[in-house]
């Protein structure tokens, strides 16, 4: 079963292979992660104002190249999509990413909502789908 840990500091231009999800308490949060696959990489679980840090929404907590690829996203719905993570965790929700294989997404997605999930994106390779309302 995977661990368990917030506000781990890895700074991610945007996850690839993944659903990103908000859920609204710790508990949902826990559950979620224990969506995960032994195999898939560690989840991602941001939280609070160090989780705010971390997702960096200006790539000023993470240098040059953090700032230049955010900048570059102020074009993209990247920006939108992360402003709406942020909102959530300022209202004390956690913002979850589980790596998902693309013809698993649908399925993780729906689990994630079993347990209070909504914000839901997939972010595969060179695209980004929104799984928000099943």
């Amino acid at each position: 079963m995977p661990i368990f840990e917030e506000n781990v500091d890895e700074f991610r231009t945007h996850p690839i292979y993944a659903v990103a999800a908000l859920l609204p308490d710790r508990d949902c949060a826990e559950k979620a992660v224990a969506l995960a696959d032994e195999d898939d990489d560690q989840p991602q679980v941001l939280h609070g104002e160090e989780g705010l840090r971390i997702l960096d929404l200006r790539g000023e907590a993470h240098g040059l190249t953090a700032r230049w690829r955010r900048l570059l996203q102020q074009w993209t719905y990247y920006e939108e999509i992360f402003g709406l993570y942020a909102e959530g965790m300022r209202g004390g929700e956690y913002l979850v990413v589980l790596a998902a294989a693309p013809e698993r997404r649908h399925e993780l997605a729906h689990a994630l909502h079993t347990h209070g999930a909504h914000t839901v994106y997939y972010f595969g390779f060179n695209t980004v789908e929104s799984i928000t309302n099943f």
